[in-house]
């Protein structure tokens, strides 16, 4: 048996995504690399992981990993990726929003569609999506909740529109009209993106906000929110006016 391995030859380790780590994730890296330095590089506000993320909304638990002294902080505020409206739209989900900064590309409000069934909401995405299209769009995501969710729009709209499914397994995301679950898209950017069901019934729970917001800001240009039924309240907390209602 061997015991714990260490390499004392790294000097700089790099993390991603850190707020996705768990608090003994870090301190396992920590001690895996002893002499190495530590850049650790993430967004608070895309913890899509409770039950893992190390964070909490908090950099406490980073700084206690080498101690304040030893610890730089650089908050990085300002948000290139989505027009000014997308950006004043998603911040206003978050608490502390009003930190993040947008960048001065102006574009359309973001559009909530609310149907009041299932059938009406695929008509309404086909029509859309070919609207979009229209414009030059290349690159347009539906974006669901989960996998099997991911899996149903799939099957009842390829018929209509074409599609390519992403899974867990997609080696690359190639140009066109893309179904992906939410856990999948986070890092990702695209042209448009239609959320497929924002309802009260689907995001609800506190825990589901960040999951939410993070599905929203994938979009740089376009942004379409549907519903089916009454709008999630995270949709409904933001004032009226940064959104248009159809």
């Amino acid at each position: 048996m061997k015991g714990f391995q260490v390499n004392s030859l790294i000097r700089h380790v790099f993390i991603d995504e850190v707020q996705d780590y768990s608090p003994f994730q870090l301190e396992y890296l920590k001690r895996l690399f002893p002499r190495a330095r530590m850049t650790a590089l993430g967004d608070l506000n895309q913890g899509i992981y409770p039950h893992t993320g190390v964070l909490g909304g908090s950099l406490a638990s980073l700084q206690e990993l080498y101690g304040p002294e030893e610890t730089e902080v650089i908050s990085l505020t300002r948000s290139y990726r989505s027009t000014y409206e997308i950006v004043d739209f998603t911040r206003s989900m978050m608490p502390g929003g009003e930190a993040i900064v947008p960048f001065n590309r102006n574009g359309e409000k973001p559009l909530v569609r609310v149907q009041q069934d299932r059938e009406e909401l695929h008509d309404r995405i086909v029509t859309d999506i070919m609207e979009l299209n229209a414009k030059g769009y290349e690159h347009t995501a539906i974006i669901c909740k989960t996998a099997e969710e991911s899996e149903t729009v799939y099957e009842a709209l390829k018929d209509r529109l074409p599609l390519k499914k992403i899974t867990k397994t997609t080696p690359s995301f190639a140009n066109g009209t893309l179904v992906i679950p939410s856990y999948l898209a986070k890092g990702v950017e695209f042209d448009a993106v239609i959320i497929y069901d924002a309802s009260e019934g689907e995001y609800s729970r506190e825990s589901e906000r960040k999951l939410f917001y993070t599905a929203c800001t994938r979009a740089m240009h376009q942004l379409h929110v549907y519903s089916l039924g009454e709008p999630s309240r995270f949709i409904t907390d933001v004032a009226e006016d940064k959104y248009v209602l159809a």
